[in-house]
């Protein structure tokens, strides 16, 4: 018994020392992962000012791949190899009003290939994601 708790220890401890060298999630699931994380940061903006009463607005920084929260300090920061478009183009943002109705738009993210969608519906704040496959047709 001892011996087994020798060995799994001296594997956790190979395991601690080799997590730094293992590589930054990075592909379609990490592109993925990102694009849940700004519809999660949407979505809580829309149910703060339906909560709230007062409107509330995501600033998306499109040239320094960040979306912030106007509310709260909550902020995401993008890779590098991960490109941030807002459509439409001229806006800073998505406005989410207390009625529950929204500015609309899609917030665009794009690494190599792959390229997934965030929808905001302005009639009804939906937030949405579309998969890569959706995004090609």
């Amino acid at each position: 018994m001892l011996e087994v708790v020798m060995a799994l220890v001296v594997l956790g401890l190979l395991a601690t020392l080799g997590l730094p060298f293992v590589r930054p999630q990075s592909g379609p699931a990490a592109l993925r992962a990102q694009a849940q994380q700004i519809a999660a940061l949407l979505r809580a903006e829309r149910n703060a000012a339906i909560a709230s009463g007062t409107a509330a607005t995501v600033l998306v920084d499109q040239k320094g791949g960040s979306i912030r929260s106007g509310r709260s300090s909550g902020v995401i920061l993008l890779p590098e190899a991960v490109s941030l478009r807002l459509s439409p183009a001229n806006a800073a943002g998505i406005r989410f009003d207390p009625d529950g109705q929204s500015s609309g738009g899609q917030v665009l993210l794009q690494s190599g290939r792959e390229t997934v969608e965030i929808e905001v519906s302005a009639p009804t704040a939906l937030v949405r994601i579309k998969e890569a496959a959706d995004a090609r047709r």
